[in-house]
């Protein structure tokens, strides 16, 4: 209903004379960028709940990975993996977070992950040096955007240059062999003609456990050009270079007692590379359209090596991967294979157009902002897997050689209505998806191939009320959407699975009040409630992920964020500045009739769903005196299942079992000095070296120990 009633009044709106001019020419951020767009402005309209992490705040931050950002975001849950952030596991409101799947990843407003649509796993995310701010937007805002329309939209935003010509340089080290260099240079232009950024940044050191260390280069080239008074390009070229030291299983509990942070698998490793491009155009047309535009593209080269383990089947020693179950008997260990080492190759090739037209129109007392939106979206992945016969070899024979292809058309049309004080938004989006996948290998080299389609229709429709222009209350209904990956759409023999996309219907209800830094706090209510709700057929996801189909679930609870200045408070506190951020999730459950996948015998409707904790905390403090900022930040964890039976007592193989509480403290120093430009800073990461259990899916893995570093920000 609410999809046909917007098609109506857009179509209505345009057989009015308009009567709003546009406003003076946007600054710098072009809008084809963000998914907030200002801040002032939208966060009063926007119907749902919607979080801006400034500047100012990730550099107090001192982050060592993405993990630490997000954290400062109610709703979002990062199981910790490997200490850098290199792969992060981000889920929303009790989702699953394995590998943010099923939450929709952006930079500059277009996605990058490995494949948005056939195999949306984060192998990959951008270093959190590179950003300028962080934009997180969940309800009905969403179906803006796609393919996902379920968890909530990631948006990180890159440099962009301002003012003078000048850079910075970052430089830091600490313990575990941590270093990090980064470097920023900014040139400009005659004035308003724009300028260019070039960012580039290495870090190492030694990951969460032994035998384990990253090096990552990442280099950026950004130009914003201006083409006239009303027009403006963005182009931006980026080279991503990650070599790892790094495993994929965790665990079993008698080696998690021996020692909880040793790595068996010593000579396996982790090559990624990644060379994208990305050019955003936005053009004012007349006084009532504006045009906005995205081009992107990305090739990716993604090599992991893992050597084999010998397994205890059917009473003798059997060769097998190292994402396998070891067994689980009593002091059960994980036994390396002297003559087995699987690399799984993976090469993708991603690209994409973009076209949204922006129009404002008066029809009566009514106001109308309707933006209308086509993209088209192409992926390609090759999968070669080669089974070598030694732990360091780089050759064997060949067990898997997958073509996979996607073409994606997708339309949107947003109707946003203003009448005095309210704010009513309708609209809906449309996906069509082609996948095909070709095996290789099948009928001794001949092949097989198979072709599947989905199709979405996404409506959503959502309200905001703000009496003021400092509160806005809100509140949304919109179609979650989210299609299988290739893999899971289309069998290795060719045949369809017939596998629905995932769907669900989503809510909000919301209060926010802005007063611009010095106060800012939004309470949300939610309500997600799946009709099937997918879990891909994937090693990642350990044992709790062997099916495709994880039916009905519910998810529903409150969110509460808040940033304040001291200055709010009183003018005696004004060194201070806090934030804080608690998600509250009692209900995160299995619905319908329903039976484990460990054990199809036991029924586990009501159970509580795998890695989704009732509470999340997160809160923060900074005084500065004197040129001196010291931060304190404090997060905790609740406890949380491994399994949908809600194992509590955990198992020998460690992947089963109850994932105890844990808080963790950070604290971090600035130190402005008397030469101009000159910044000392310090920071110590798990202050009380908590030691805790963050994962279980392949076995146990622990979160990062005490860390510290020391660094210097030179602005010249």
């Amino acid at each position: 209903m609410g999809t046909w009633l917007a098609l109506y009044l857009i179509a209505a709106s345009f057989c009015l004379e308009d009567t709003i001019p546009r406003p003076a020419y946007p600054g710098l951020v072009l809008p084809a960028v963000t998914v907030l767009g200002d801040a002032e402005h939208s966060l009063r309209l926007i119907p749902g709940s919607g979080v801006r992490i400034s500047g100012l705040l990730l550099e107090r931050l001192q982050p060592r990975s993405i993990e630490e950002v997000l954290r400062t975001v109610p709703g979002l849950y990062v199981r910790p993996e490997e200490g850098f952030g290199l792969r992060p596991n981000i889920g929303v409101r009790g989702l699953p977070p394995t590998r943010s799947t099923k939450v929709l990843l952006l930079e500059d407003g277009v996605p990058f992950t490995l494949a948005p649509y056939g195999d949306p796993a984060s192998y990959y995310h951008p270093p959190v040096e590179r950003f300028s701010a962080v934009e997180v937007l969940k309800g009905a805002g969403q179906i803006l955007y796609g393919p996902q329309t379920i968890g909530g939209v990631i948006n990180y935003l890159t440099p962009i240059p301002r003012g003078r010509a000048g850079g910075q340089l970052r430089l830091s080290g600490g313990t575990r062999a941590y270093g990090n260099v980064h470097l920023t240079y900014q040139g400009t232009r005659r004035e308003g003609q724009g300028g260019w950024v070039l960012d580039l940044m290495h870090k190492r050191g030694q990951l969460n456990r032994d035998h384990t260390f990253s090096r990552v280069t990442d280099l950026t080239a950004k130009l914003l050009q201006g083409l006239s008074s009303s027009g403006r390009l963005m182009l931006k070229l980026n080279a991503y270079d990650e070599n790892s030291q790094v495993t994929y299983p965790g665990l079993t509990q008698a080696q998690f007692e021996e020692n909880p942070y040793q790595n068996p698998f010593k000579d396996d490793n982790f090559r990624f590379k990644r060379f994208g491009a990305h050019m955003a155009y936005e053009q004012l047309l007349g006084r009532r359209w504006f045009l906005l535009g995205n081009a992107y593209g990305y090739v990716i080269d993604r090599h992991w090596w893992r050597q084999g383990t010998l397994v205890w089947r059917n009473g003798q020693w059997v060769v097998e991967d190292n994402s396998a179950d070891p067994g689980n008997y009593p002091g059960v260990r994980i036994v390396l294979a002297p003559n087995r080492n699987d690399g799984r190759l993976r090469h993708y090739e991603v690209w994409g157009l973009e076209s949204r037209l922006h129009h404002s129109r008066r029809t009566g007392s009514l106001e109308h902002e309707v933006d209308f939106g086509i993209r088209y979206h192409q992926e390609f992945q090759h999968r070669y897997q080669i089974r070598g016969r030694a732990p360091t070899a780089r050759t064997g024979a060949i067990v898997e050689d997958n073509d996979r292809y996607t073409r994606a058309y997708s339309a949107f049309l947003q109707d946003r209505i203003r009448w005095s004080d309210w704010t009513i938004s309708l609209g809906t989006r449309l996906e069509l998806i082609h996948y095909r996948r070709v095996n290789n290998l099948a009928m001794e080299g001949l092949g097989v191939s198979g072709r599947t389609r989905i199709l979405g229709l996404i409506p959503g429709a959502g309200i905001a009320y703000s009496p003021s222009t400092r509160w806005t209350l809100f509140a949304g209904l919109h179609r979650g959407f989210a299609p299988p990956r290739v893999e899971d759409a289309i069998g290795n023999d060719g045949l369809s699975t017939e596998l629905d996309a995932e769907m669900s219907w989503n809510a909000e209800l919301g209060l926010r009040y802005t007063d611009e830094e010095r106060l800012q706090v939004e309470l949300t209510a939610f309500r997600l409630s799946f009709a099937n709700q997918i879990i891909p057929a994937s090693l990642a996801g350990g044992v709790t992920s062997v099916l495709t189909n994880a039916g009905q679930t519910l998810h529903q609870g409150l969110e509460l964020s808040a940033r304040a200045s001291g200055a709010f408070l009183s003018p005696l506190l004004r060194p201070l500045s806090a934030h804080l951020s608690y998600t509250y999730l009692p209900i995160a459950r299995y619905e319908g009739e329903r039976y484990s996948i460990l054990d199809r015998s036991v029924r586990i409707t009501g159970n509580r769903l795998p890695y989704a904790p009732e509470h999340l905390l997160e809160a923060g403090l900074w005084v500065e005196l004197a040129g001196l900022n010291l931060g304190l930040v404090c997060g905790h964890v609740s406890e949380q299942f491994a399994d949908d039976l809600n194992t509590v007592e955990p198992t020998p193989n460690g992947r089963q079992g109850l994932l105890p509480a844990y808080t963790l403290w950070n604290l971090s120093a600035e130190y402005r000095t008397p030469i101009r430009g000159l910044v000392l800073k310090a920071a110590v990461k798990n202050l009380a070296n908590t030691l805790y259990i963050a994962d279980r899916t392949r076995g146990i893995l622990v979160g990062s120990p005490r860390t510290a570093q020391l660094g210097l920000t030179w602005s010249f």
